[in-house]
C-alpha cells in the first residue's frame, strides 16, 4: 500500500502565490521537531523566499534581465522547496500528523481502480486458425480485461481457467478443436469485485 507524503513539486503553482506557499512552510516548520535536521536549513530557506519576492517585484515592471533574475531566483526556491520536501517524506515514514505539520500539501493517493461496469460489449468467435478463440470489449479506459473460460461442467467460474490482457481485443489459444468452451468477461482493476457477462458459447475450430 503507498504511504501518504507531501508534495514535492511546486512548480505550477502561480508566482504571486509561490512566496506566501513557502513562508506557511518555513512558518511550519520552525520549531517543529518532528524535522530537525532540513537539508535546506531554514535560515537559508528564508533567504531564497525573500530573493524570490525581491526579484519577482523587480521584475513586475522590470526588463529582460530582471524577468531572467526572477526565473533564476524562482528556480532557486522550487529546489529548496523540493529538496526539504523529499526529506520530509522520508523522515515522517508516512506518518500524515508529521507530514501535515510541515506546512507542505498533502499529495493525493490514487483512488484504487474498479470495480467496473459489465461490459456492454464481449464477442468471442471461433478463429479459423485450430484451437484459437478471438476476444473482443468495448474499450474501459484504465482497466485490463479479463476472460474466464471452460469446456468442463463446473458451477463456480472461480476455477474456471482465466486469461487477462491489456488489449480489448486478443486471442486465447491452446484450446481443443472441436470442443464447445463457454466464456465470461470482465474488466479488471484493483477492486476484487468483478461484473461478468452473461455467457457466450463458441464451438472451436
Amino acid at each position: 500500500m503507498r504511504q501518504a507524503k507531501v508534495k514535492t513539486n511546486y512548480s505550477a503553482v502561480r508566482q504571486d502565490n509561490l512566496g506566501t506557499t513557502a513562508n506557511t512552510m518555513h512558518d511550519s516548520l520552525t520549531g517543529n521537531t518532528s524535522f530537525p535536521s532540513l537539508p535546506v536549513a531554514l535560515a537559508a530557506f528564508l533567504l531564497l523566499i525573500n530573493d524570490y519576492l525581491a526579484k519577482l517585484a523587480a521584475a513586475l515592471h522590470g526588463t529582460p534581465e530582471q524577468t531572467a533574475e526572477k526565473n533564476e531566483a524562482k528556480k532557486n526556491l522550487l529546489t529548496g522547496i523540493s529538496k526539504n520536501g523529499v526529506y520530509i517524506n522520508a523522515t515522517a515514514d508516512g506518518d500524515e500528523v508529521k507530514l501535515k505539520s510541515s506546512g507542505y500539501t498533502m499529495a493525493k493517493m490514487p483512488e484504487p481502480k474498479g470495480p467496473y461496469k459489465m461490459p456492454d460489449v464481449f464477442s468471442v468467435i471461433a478463429s479459423r486458425e485450430p484451437g484459437r478463440a478471438m476476444v473482443d470489449f468495448g474499450a474501459m479506459r484504465g482497466a485490463a480485461y479479463m476472460v474466464r473460460l471452460t469446456n468442463e461442467i463446473k458451477t463456480d467460474r472461480n476455477l474456471w481457467p482465466t486469461t487477462i490482457d491489456t488489449r480489448r481485443s486478443f486471442a486465447i489459444d491452446g484450446l481443443v478443436s472441436g470442443s464447445r468452451y463457454t466464456f465470461i468477461g470482465a474488466y479488471k482493476g484493483a477492486s476484487n469485485v468483478l461484473n461478468f457477462t452473461a455467457p457466450v458459447e463458441v464451438v472451436i475450430q
